[in-house]
């Protein structure tokens, strides 16, 4: 594009407007006139979407739809052509019940400039992305009418969480110190103490009450502030001792609210990463947050590295199990890479920064890891349509059990109304709500800490589904460490040019030429084709490297012989190599565990050799040779088609595009960072598919049982409380609130229980 055009895109882009019909995007990416074509495409292939005009120059994009269409299809559909849409995130902490996250989510969801929205009902955190563009943070909150506090650096969400459990642990005491004296103490002195307790330490609960009823739904407070003002309220007008009940009510209420709120902040600072010290090269001591790329810091034995970076001066031993759950301690050296929150255990390191601490490794980890326990499972949709008509049920029921004991049995109005309140005060929608989220949590937690880092949490219900897995050949079933076994060359010094070539791609097959000693050339020119060969112009010699058919398509090839890698030097043939590569120690033990599991194997491989024939025969599967990337992502695309499930596990460059396709995509952590970033799994080694399969199960379990628990729970204490077993069984309307109370607590420790 030239100046004119440039400006004539900048005077088109002071022309726009956005209206209600309208969505105002900025792209990140674009680079030439193909990618405006490229995304203007993309978008244009969104349901709804009229037209859409792209502007290089400004790297803007104006929508117009004539439909109902979300803002995250326009975003999805970019990012699936290979570009970006600038978004920005804050996270909100609501002092709501876990019922009501649902219809917390929808109204974000129906806020224009809302991207996405995940919530985590068991944390009380909700996370939003959106358009910067076209609204921010605040007008979100307003748009939604919503209430809470913004995580951020001075307002941490752990420091949120724990300020949530020191109010109820204060409100805890109160209750503890004030409701013995209600039972105590004369009548009038007596109702005077148990003001504070219901009025003060059941605030929190007469609160969400009003903000529930006036948002027109119910939840959990609804129902304590109901069963607790109708007991303290009769004492009034009935001039007897229902106070100390309520009292009673409240505080073994509060003691489950407050064990509850201590686990999930214990849970949630563990899964938070704190900017670290850093000491400067020149002796200042900053946080880590604060380094910049370029800078050199200095880490001791004993310290932990603050950030990613290369090793420009001294060795030592680094413990990453913060990183991958191996506890052994590795070697680095000058030229290495390390990663930040590794701990150094002995030696002496200087570390040159090449990347800030919001794009860490370690930070990528964590925010993937908090995304993915905010996953919903397709069974939480059932929830939530009970959870929406549990209170009301509930409610109609005490209302019932009141009338049926006053005016069918006849009993007197103290009985019945103890049997209509205790109905209140037993019910405990919280447990469904916190059923399927805590067992998430805890999953992606205990995965991490074997090392395995999930992005996306509805890898729990795909993995069960997976009867396809495609494994990429080199560096995931091999250990990706060639080695040249035979040569042959037909131009003389044919070697030696394709080795200075490949001298700047760090392609595993481009590692073998590296070994090779080499004379001195000046490489003028190079271009890379991803599974296929590499181009480059060494000492004014054009010269071609790569699989045979790349090669012999862009070389006057006229010899026979058959070999893996070919050369050619100046459009002709200039030599054949033959590598080797060798088999992962685990790749059997896996491929035999998927076969277990009644799971179809290939091998997709870029490799055009006789040696990708060799492993998938040794290991006894199918192999599809000679796959460039857009041929891997065509095969799962096929696969998918035809009804199957697909898990895709590579390592490189080569797999992002088929691991974004597959219903699963599994990095191996030693691959490249676009491979991690593709994939919705994370993992060491090979053999921690088995470990992720186990967690996969394990979680699936935990939620089934949390979620039995919960409506076995009601099924059966409702009835009690109502008094269907009176006089053999009886439940008081405190020991019903303190049931439903440990209800919660229970879903919760039983989450955290690893069988």
């Amino acid at each position: 594009m030239d100046l004119r055009e440039c400006h004539m895109a900048t005077e088109k882009k002071e022309e726009l407007r956005i209206t209600d019909n309208e969505e105002q995007l900025r792209i990140v990416g674009m680079h030439c006139a193909t990618c405006v074509t490229t995304v203007s495409k993309s978008l244009k292939s969104v349901s709804g979407v009229k037209d859409a005009e792209v502007n290089l120059a400004t790297g803007s994009a104006k929508v117009i739809l004539s439909g109902n269409v979300r803002l995250k299809e326009l975003v999805k559909a970019v990012r699936k052509a290979g570009y970006d849409v600038a978004t920005e995130k804050f996270t909100i902490k609501l002092n709501v019940n876990p019922e009501e996250m649902p219809k917390i989510e929808r109204k974000f969801e129906n806020v224009k400039g809302v991207v996405d929205v995940k919530s985590n009902p068991g944390l009380g955190i909700v996370s939003v992305e959106y358009n910067p563009e076209t609204t921010t943070p605040e007008e979100i909150l307003k748009e939604a009418g919503v209430k809470g506090e913004i995580v951020n650096e001075q307002r941490s969400e752990k420091s949120i969480l724990y300020k949530d459990f020191h109010d109820l642990l204060r409100r805890l005491a109160v209750g503890i110190i004030f409701t013995p004296l209600t039972y105590l103490l004369p009548f009038f002195f007596g109702i005077l103490v148990s003001i504070a307790v219901q009025f003060y330490s059941g605030l929190r609960f007469h609160k969400g009450a009003y903000r529930a009823l006036k948002n027109k739904t119910t939840n959990m407070d609804v129902l304590v502030s109901l069963a607790s003002n109708i007991l303290w309220l009769s004492s009034i007008f009935l001039h007897n001792t229902f106070y100390a009940d309520a009292s009673l009510l409240i505080t073994f209420i509060l003691v489950g609210k407050t064990l509850e709120a201590y686990i999930k902040a214990k849970m949630s600072a563990e899964i938070r990463i704190e900017p670290y010290k850093a000491t400067l090269k020149d002796g200042r001591v900053v946080n880590s947050n604060e380094l910049k790329v370029g800078d050199v810091v200095i880490v001791r034995a004993g310290e932990r590295i603050p950030a990613d970076g290369i090793i420009e001066n001294g060795e030592g031993e680094v413990n990453e199990a913060i990183l991958t759950g191996e506890q052994k301690p590795v070697l680095k050296k000058k030229g290495d890479n390390v990663l930040a929150g590794g701990i150094l255990v002995n030696g002496y390191l200087e570390v040159y920064v090449t990347r800030n601490w919001d794009r860490s490794y370690i930070v990528q980890v964590t925010e993937s890891v908090r995304g993915a326990y905010n996953t919903r499972v397709s069974i939480q949709n059932l929830v939530d349509k009970v959870s929406s008509i549990f209170v009301p049920i509930v409610i109609s029921i005490s209302a019932l059990t009141f009338l049926v004991w006053k005016f069918v049995l006849d009993y007197n109005l103290y009985s019945s109304l103890l049997f209509s309140v205790a109905v209140l005060a037993a019910a405990c929608p919280c447990a469904l709500g916190l059923a399927s989220p805590m067992a998430m949590l805890v999953s992606v937690r205990r995965a991490l800490k074997r090392g395995i880092i999930i992005r996306d949490g509805s890898i729990f219900e795909e993995m069960r589904n997976i009867n396809v897995a495609i494994l990429d050949k080199t560096g995931t079933v091999t250990e990706g460490e060639y080695v040249i076994v035979s040569k042959k060359e037909f131009i003389e010094g044919a070697l030696n040019l394709a080795a200075i070539a490949e001298s700047r791609s760090i392609h595993p097959i481009a590692k073998a030429f590296h070994k090779m000693n080499v004379r001195a050339g000046e490489i003028e020119q190079f271009e890379e084709f991803p599974g296929r060969g590499i181009y480059a112009r060494v000492n004014g010699n054009d010269v071609i490297v790569g699989s045979k058919d790349f090669v012999r398509d862009n070389c006057n090839w006229n010899v026979e012989d058959e070999g893996d890698i070919f050369i050619c030097i100046n459009g002709n043939a200039g030599g054949i190599v033959n590598i080797r590569d060798k088999l992962r120690d685990d790749a059997k033990k896996v491929i035999s565990y998927l076969k277990g599991r009644g799971i179809r194997i290939i091998i997709a491989t870029g490799d055009s050799s006789n040696y990708a024939d060799e492993i998938g025969k040794e290991l006894g599967v199918e192999v599809r040779k000679e796959l460039t990337p857009d041929d891997k992502a065509e095969l799962v695309k096929e696969l998918r088609e035809n009804g199957n499930k697909v898990m895709f596990i590579g390592d490189g460059i080569n797999d992002s595009i088929a691991m974004r396709e597959a219903d699963i995509g599994i990095a191996i952590s030693s691959g490249t960072d676009l491979a991690k970033s593709a994939g919705k799994v994370v993992v060491n080694s090979l053999d921690d598919i088995i470990g992720l399969f186990e967690q996969t199960e394990l979680a699936v379990r935990k939620i089934k049982e949390n979620l039995a628990w919960a409506f076995g729970y009601n099924t059966a204490i409702i009835p009690i409380a109502a008094g269907v077993f009176y006089p053999f069984i009886t439940l008081p309307p405190e020991y019903a609130a303190l049931a439903m109370g440990f209800s919660s607590v229970i879903v919760s420790l039983w989450s955290l229980v690893p069988i």
